[in-house]
C-alpha cells in the first residue's frame, strides 16, 4: 500500500516495530478525505485483485464514497453477527429462522453486504432468517399496513427514522404488530424515543455501531449499557485533537483500524464519532471492552406538511440518482419549503436536472411543498468542517403530538 509504505519510509518506522495492535496508534491518523481523494493508495500494489465487494457509502456528507472488501473480510463478518443474534434470541426465544424487517434504503451497507451473502453463501431456509426490506421514503401509515402484514419478530432500521415513527405509533395510538426487539444503527435515536419505545410500547431496543470503513464496530448486550467492541475484527481507540490515546471515561474521537480488510487497508482512521470506554466491565459477563456514551453522526429528520418525518437517506439517495448530479445538499426552510443544493457534471442539462429534483422530491414529501433549486460549483462545510447533506432549519420536536 503506497499510502503505509511512505508513511512507514517517512517516521522511520519498519515492520517490526509492529507487535500489538496498541502499535497502530504510531501511524498517522487518516480521515475520509484522504480516503476518497486516493483510495488506490490504500490498495495493495502487487497486482494481485483482492477486492470480492466495492461497498458503497450511504452519502450522508452528500458524496458517496467507496471501500473494497476481500471476500475472507466478508465472511468473518457474517460470522460476527451471531454475536447481536445471541442477543436478540434472549427477547425471541430463537436464534435463527425468525422474520426481520429492515426499513432501510436499498443502498444501504447492510443490503449491499447481504446480496453479496445471498450470492455467495447457502444456509438451511430452517436456519435463515425471512426478510423484508421496506424503504424509509414511505409514508407512516403505508409503513404500519406492510408491519402488520409480515409480522416481523425484529425491527431493524436507522436511529432517528425508526425513533420518529415509533414515536408517531405512540402518540396517534396506532394499533399495530409489535415486534419482539427493535434494533438500530446509522444514527442516533433520542434518549426520548428510546423510552418511549421501551417503557411506552414495552418494546426493548438495541443499537449496534458499523460503518463503510470497518464493518463491525460494536454491538449491544441484554443490559444496554454500552457497545461491546469486537476487537477481533477492529482495533479501538479514542483520541483526542492531536490523535493522542486518552484513557477510559475520557470522551474522544473513535478512531478504528480495520484488522481483517486486505482490499483497501484502513489503519489509525478517524471515524469521525464521539464516544468514550467505560471504566468498568459490563455485568452482562462479556470480557469485550465497552464503548459508551457514543454520539454517531446524526442526520436531521426532514419533516413533511402532515407532521411525519422521514429519514434524509431516503431523499438523498433519490437525488443522487439523477443523471448530471455530482452531489447535493438539502436545506429545509420552512415546513413546506425546500432548497435543494446541486453541484452539477460538465455539460448537465439544469433545466431538467432541477426539473427531476422537483418530481424527486414530491413523490416523497407530497405535491404541497415549495422546491428551489440553486446551482453551485461546490457545498460549502459548515463551522466544523464537515459537509451536511441535510440542514433542517426547523425545531426538531422533541416528542409527536395529534394537535401540533
Amino acid at each position: 500500500m503506497p499510502h503505509y509504505r511512505e508513511a512507514m519510509r517517512r517516521l522511520g518506522l519498519r515492520p517490526e516495530d509492529f507487535r500489538t495492535a496498541d502499535d497502530l496508534a504510531r501511524l498517522p491518523l487518516i480521515s475520509k478525505q484522504d480516503v476518497t481523494s486516493a483510495p488506490e493508495r490504500f490498495a495493495p500494489d502487487d497486482g494481485h485483485p483482492r477486492a470480492a465487494l466495492r461497498i458503497q457509502s450511504s452519502g450522508t456528507t452528500g458524496k458517496p464514497a467507496y471501500v473494497d472488501y476481500d471476500a475472507h473480510a466478508l465472511i468473518l463478518s457474517l460470522a460476527a453477527g451471531q454475536r447481536r443474534r445471541a442477543v436478540l434470541a434472549h427477547y425471541l426465544g430463537q436464534s435463527f429462522g425468525y422474520r426481520e424487517l429492515s426499513i432501510m434504503r436499498l443502498g444501504s451497507v447492510s443490503t449491499q453486504m447481504r446480496r453479496f451473502y445471498e450470492e455467495h453463501t447457502w444456509a438451511p431456509r430452517r436456519v435463515d432468517l425471512e426478510r423484508l426490506m421496506l424503504d424509509p421514503g414511505e409514508p407512516f401509515p403505508k409503513l404500519v399496513e406492510r408491519i402488520n402484514e409480515f409480522r416481523p419478530d425484529v425491527i431493524v432500521g436507522y436511529g432517528s427514522h425508526l425513533g420518529a415513527f415509533m414515536r408517531w405509533l405512540y402518540f396517534e395510538r396506532i394499533d399495530f404488530h409489535r415486534p419482539k426487539a427493535v434494533t438500530y444503527g446509522a444514527d442516533a435515536m433520542p434518549a426520548a424515543d428510546r423510552q418511549i419505545i421501551e417503557e411506552g410500547l414495552g418494546i426493548p431496543v438495541f443499537s449496534f455501531y458499523q460503518s463503510v470503513e470497518a464493518l463491525r464496530i460494536a454491538f449491544q448486550c441484554e443490559k444496554r449499557r454500552g457497545l461491546h467492541i469486537f476487537t477481533d475484527h477492529v482495533a479501538l481507540r479514542i483520541a483526542d485533537a492531536e490523535g493522542r490515546t486518552l484513557p477510559p471515561g475520557e470522551p474522544g474521537e473513535v478512531v478504528v483500524s480495520n484488522l481483517t480488510n486486505r482490499a483497501t487497508v484502513l489503519l489509525n482512521y478517524r471515524q469521525g464519532d464521539l464516544a468514550a470506554l467505560s471504566r468498568e466491565s459490563c455485568p452482562c459477563g462479556r470480557n469485550l471492552p465497552v464503548l459508551e456514551g457514543l454520539q454517531g453522526r446524526r442526520d436531521d429528520l426532514v419533516l413533511r406538511p402532515d407532521g411525519t418525518s422521514v429519514h434524509p437517506l431516503a431523499l438523498i439517495a433519490r437525488l443522487q440518482r439523477i443523471p448530471g448530479v455530482l452531489q447535493v445538499q438539502l436545506v429545509q426552510e420552512e415546513l413546506c419549503r425546500f432548497l435543494v443544493r446541486v453541484v452539477c457534471a460538465p455539460g448537465a442539462a439544469w433545466q431538467e436536472i432541477s426539473g427531476n429534483i422537483e418530481d424527486a422530491m414530491r413523490s416523497v414529501l407530497g405535491k404541497g411543498i415549495t422546491v428551489a433549486s440553486e446551482m453551485c460549483e461546490m457545498i460549502r462545510p459548515g463551522p466544523s468542517g464537515k459537509v451536511r447533506a441535510v440542514i433542517c432549519r426547523l425545531k426538531q420536536p422533541g416528542s409527536y403530538c395529534a394537535s401540533d
